[in-house]
């Protein structure tokens, strides 16, 4: 899997070890020269990633909604840059040009994009793999809804087969083969 689809935050003011979680990710999707697919903002986490990316000669996919070029918060750290009318179209474009999504500690965006992709596949529209990795267990209360709603028979058990949890790289790293 050589795209590494990536749905993280947006805001700056966010623990220091999501940001060194970021920081790591960057220098490994360069390391082993994969192209990062990203929602092309220059703020918070998305930012530190781009740049990490670059930084270590890595290739970067931007998505970019309009609503960033409205705002002028495009990122300089983009190589090829896909123009959307908006935030479902940014959804919709990760996922094509993905090989694999990982979602990264984040907000509501966040998790709206996670769902999408999950919903996407519940359907069979998509066959993507959603991987959160699990900086300071900032997922667990998420996974503890969906074991929850699981037992009471509103989400498929078959959920597990596209949504994986990692804690580090080198169990990302095997996803990915």
């Amino acid at each position: 899997m050589q795209k590494i689809g990536v749905f993280l935050s947006s805001h700056d003011h966010v623990p220091t070890t999501f940001r060194s979680a970021t920081e790591a990710l960057g220098r490994w999707i360069s390391r082993t020269h994969r192209t990062l697919v990203y929602g092309g903002a220059r703020c918070g986490l998305m930012e530190v990633l781009a740049q990490t990316v670059k930084q270590y000669g890595g290739r970067v996919y931007g998505i970019v909604p309009q609503i960033l070029y409205d705002r002028q918060c495009v990122s300089e750290h983009i190589d090829v840059e896909f123009r959307t009318a908006d935030l479902n179209d940014r959804k919709a474009v990760m996922m094509r040009e993905s090989d694999i999504l990982v979602a990264l500690p984040g907000g509501v965006g966040t998790l709206d994009e996670v769902f999408t992709v999950l919903a996407a596949d519940s359907i069979g529209t998509e066959q993507k793999q959603v991987v959160l990795f699990d900086v300071d267990h900032c997922w667990h209360p998420l996974l503890h809804t969906l074991a929850e709603m699981e037992k009471a028979g509103l989400v498929a058990p078959t959920l597990h087969q596209h949504l994986k949890v990692v804690d580090n790289l080198e169990a990302l790293e095997q996803l990915c083969q």
